[in-house]
């Protein structure tokens, strides 16, 4: 059977979870490393500043400095508060709507772009194609059904930088809120994507008007050669708890979406899948940080997985199934079919292993998120 973690939730039933002698997972062993390599309170926010200091220069003479990714959801609206009012950027805030978007999340980005004064690209994907990429992920059986727009999410952030001329991509992905999740959960890379929709989409990759994959050769030509890089701001400031919720909501009039990653809809049927199919809790990985961090006891998160998540009701999986164009028998099919990960499809992994000190370089001069070795490498 499973054996949790004497520390947090996790247990040994999750793909590359491991326990040391004294029964504490390697994923705690992974948030205390990364605690020590990202300072908060004054530290944190000299380095911030020192940060904002570089994007100041890079961004001279243009209307932008930087680049911020947005949802509506806590922790993109905290970080463009963050990079506007606390380290005085000029920052371009870029939306990826693929469909899905709440309304609530709609009306938190409007007001918070409208109050902080930034502007706000919008990159709206084609509806038939981004449920096409969604159906294509399904039917692989791979856990993480919104790989496509994670993808549609990089290129939206990297192109419109390249446009702008802008040298920074600002991001907002928090261990110490969210947690880092197991690679075989949430691997994505282009090949991958590639791989996918060649078996599985039912619109070839060619005839794809709106959707545009991330290659290799293009993260080089972007990164290396056009010398944009990516920051994690949120590793250097405490985003932890409610204060930051309370902060949204009493400044900006923001409204909670519920839950992390729920300002898209799509993710009632992303959790309810994994967990149908594979037996993945996704709120696991978020309560466990939030234990690491204090924010709520082992105990409670123990009691909060007892009871099945909100969000997943039979009528929000159904509203999500309709809208896709599945219906339940073909859905309760796939959930039947043999489980698949991202090591059963061709991915750059193999060769991203080879290279692995060359990612850990970049990570280390900010070039990729700050995280993707420890993911990539200590996940797993």
């Amino acid at each position: 059977g499973k054996v949790f973690c004497k520390r947090c939730v996790m247990d040994t039933s999750i793909p590359g979870v491991r326990l040391d002698e004294n029964g504490i997972c390697n994923f705690c062993h992974m948030h205390d490393q990364l605690e020590k390599r990202f300072p908060i309170g004054e530290e944190g926010e000299k380095i911030l500043k020192r940060l904002a200091e570089k994007i100041r220069k890079s961004g001279k003479g243009k209307k932008y400095d930087c680049v911020v990714g947005v949802s509506g959801g806590r922790d993109t609206s905290y970080c463009l508060y963050y990079v506007k009012e606390k380290l005085n950027l000029r920052p371009l805030a870029v939306h990826f709507d693929n469909g899905w978007d709440s309304e609530t999340a709609k009306t938190n980005l409007a007001r918070l772009c409208e109050k902080l004064e930034v502007d706000l690209h919008t990159v709206i994907m084609d509806w038939p194609e981004s449920r096409e990429l969604t159906n294509a992920n399904i039917r692989a059986c791979i856990p993480y059904i919104d790989l496509t727009d994670d993808i549609g999410i990089a290129s939206s952030l990297f192109t419109t930088a390249e446009k702008e001329g802008v040298k920074y991509i600002i991001l907002s992905h928090s261990f110490r809120e969210e947690g880092i999740t197991p690679l075989k959960w949430n691997y994505i890379d282009g090949k991958l994507t590639k791989a996918i929709i060649n078996q599985f989409c039912r619109i070839p990759l060619k005839e794809l008007k709106h959707f545009r994959n991330v290659e290799l050769h293009d993260l080089i030509y972007w990164v290396l050669w056009k010398g944009i890089r990516i920051v994690n701001i949120t590793n250097y400031y405490d985003d932890t708890g409610e204060k930051v919720e309370k902060f949204l909501k009493e400044n900006f009039g923001w409204e909670d979406t519920g839950q992390h990653h729920m300002d898209n809809e799509l993710f009632a049927l992303v959790y309810y899948y994994s967990r149908k199919k594979f037996g993945f809790d996704w709120r696991v990985v978020e309560l466990s940080a939030k234990v690491r961090t204090g924010v709520i006891s082992r105990e409670e998160a123990l009691k909060a997985l007892e009871q099945p998540p909100f969000f997943e009701t039979k009528e929000n999986v159904e509203y999500c199934l309709r809208k896709q164009g599945l219906t339940w028998e073909e859905f309760e099919e796939i959930i039947k079919s043999p489980n698949k990960y991202f090591t059963d499809y061709p991915s750059y992994y193999p060769l991203l292993r080879k290279i692995r000190w060359i990612i850990w370089l970049l990570c280390r001069l900010h070039f990729i998120p700050e995280h993707t070795y420890e993911k990539f490498f200590l996940a797993i």
